[in-house]
């Protein structure tokens, strides 16, 4: 990235990936800026008052992703700021917010379910409102996981199922809605649909910026489990961790190879690629289907469009 002050915004920056990443990018860019999007509270505080000590500067703005109208919000503040000059045009955008949830009936205010409405359509909406402020080559990447593919059984989360899309942001629909495994449905199938997002954004732009999903591999002890059994969870967080299972990782080894990419440091070149944990590989089959990437894209900028007043 040739910006010695880059500029990187991230999702999720309060614990676990999106923290170790944020820790990550001021120990290898000390004089960027760094704008935290997420839910106020003391994990935001905490993580504003650390990363304040090691880098220029620390922009917070809150948010709640399951709400469309604050999404908005913060592109307007971001393009404010933008606009007087106390923010930078963006080099780096790190998409990481997501969720999990116990079934397939939980709905936002603006009545969209909740799993899909967090981690697909609010990091669409935003990467949209946010377009015009991303510098040339700017680095985008989409947080994924190898939930996304039924070649990957973790025995954790149940395998993806795809349906049109405006199904797939409809609450109830399935006739399990109110199953634990359709709750993990949704989410393996949102993280496919992220895969789809990122091939049509990096489309779309035409070259402008780079676009690139990040799988961080399964990493043990985290909150993926803090819907699951207390039996899951218990083996989660004090079992697994000591285990030697293909394809974990931990955040801090992951959060370094996410903040590189933000940064533009590793796989400058890569572009609708798929890194899993840190070499370059390929995502599903299932992953890359230009018409299914299409329909998605349509159905969001419908979920997306603002409406009007009467």
């Amino acid at each position: 990235m040739e910006s010695k002050t880059p500029t990187i915004v991230v999702t999720g920056p309060t614990r676990g990936l999106g923290l170790e990443a944020c820790r990550a990018i001021a120990e290898r860019a000390p004089r960027s800026h760094l704008v935290l999007l997420g839910r106020s509270g003391a994990a935001m505080d905490a993580a504003a008052s650390e990363l304040r000590d090691q880098v220029r500067s620390v922009t917070c703005i809150t948010v709640d992703f399951s709400d469309l109208g604050q999404v908005r919000s913060v592109a307007q503040q971001l393009d404010d700021m933008v606009a007087t000059g106390s923010c930078a045009t963006i080099d780096g955008l790190v998409l990481n917010a997501g969720i999990q949830t116990v079934d397939r009936l939980h709905r936002t205010a603006d009545g969209l379910e909740l799993t899909f409405a967090v981690n697909v359509v609010a990091p669409f909406l935003l990467m949209r409102e946010l377009a015009d402020h991303l510098t040339e080559g700017a680095s985008v990447v989409f947080v994924g996981s190898g939930t996304h593919t039924t070649d990957r059984s973790t025995r954790l989360v149940a395998h993806p199922r795809w349906e049109d899309p405006a199904d797939l942001a409809r609450p109830g629909v399935a006739p399990d809605a109110g199953s634990k495994v359709a709750g993990q449905r949704a989410y393996a199938t949102s993280k496919l649909a992220v895969n789809h997002l990122c091939h049509e954004f990096d489309r779309r732009s035409a070259g402008r910026w780079r676009c690139n999903i990040y799988d961080p591999g399964l990493m043990p002890g985290t909150g993926l489990a803090r819907d699951m059994s207390r039996l899951r969870r218990f083996a989660w967080h004090h079992v697994f961790p000591h285990l030697p299972i293909p394809g974990t990782s931990t955040p801090q080894r992951s959060g370094a190879v996410l903040a590189d990419m933000a940064l533009g440091l590793r796989f400058p070149e890569l572009r609708a690629g798929y890194v899993d944990i840190d070499r370059i590989t390929s995502a599903s089959v299932e992953s890359h289907d230009p018409i299914r990437e299409a329909r998605l894209w349509e159905v969001l900028e419908s979920l997306t469009h603002p409406v009007s007043s009467p």
